[in-house]
């Protein structure tokens, strides 16, 4: 089975970009009105754990803090999305490099990455009550770096254990 695995590294990766990206796509393809109740849903219940006494507030203290907790859960999701992204593209383009050369592996998942995230920006500006936005792409762009450095730090760490066995 690990042979299998090994020889055909490069197309599971491969496949595994592939579906992270028609997940970002599906995401990207709902509504303004079914984006904002799942993250609407998911706002109160943050709410409701971390404000015990959110129903005593004034109703624009609670508006405001709605809006609040829901900006940041829906940037944290661009960003742990396309996280995700730059971590599959980094795995991807560290298998295609055993077998071909590839010069500045990072900055070739993170431009990818990037591209795809502007272009996803683009189909959201197709999708009713929905817009594109550059603010978004950074963020996006963000994630992909971050799950990039994450892989080399990953790697480099399981390099390092491999290192300290080989002396034993």
């Amino acid at each position: 089975m690990k042979a299998w695995i090994e020889k055909h590294s490069v197309l599971l990766t491969l496949l595994l970009v592939i579906a992270v990206m028609v997940m970002i796509y599906c995401f990207s393809a709902q509504t303004g009105e079914q984006s904002g109740a799942m993250s609407g849903r998911l706002t109160t219940w943050v709410v409701n754990l971390l404000v015990p006494d959110f129903e005593n507030m004034t109703a624009e203290n609670q508006e405001s803090l709605r809006y609040t907790v829901g900006f940041l859960i829906r940037k944290t999701a661009h960003f742990l999305e396309y996280a995700l992204l730059g971590f599959c593209l980094m795995l991807h383009i560290v298998q295609v490099q055993k077998k071909i050369a590839v010069r500045l592996p990072w900055l070739w998942a993170w431009g990818i990455g990037t591209l795809y995230a502007a272009s996803d920006e683009f189909h959201q500006g197709f999708v009713a009550g929905r817009g594109p936005s550059v603010r978004d792409v950074m963020i996006d762009s963000s994630g992909v770096i971050a799950g990039v450095l994450l892989l080399l730090w990953i790697l480099r760490r399981r390099k390092e254990r491999l290192a300290i066995y080989r002396k034993m």
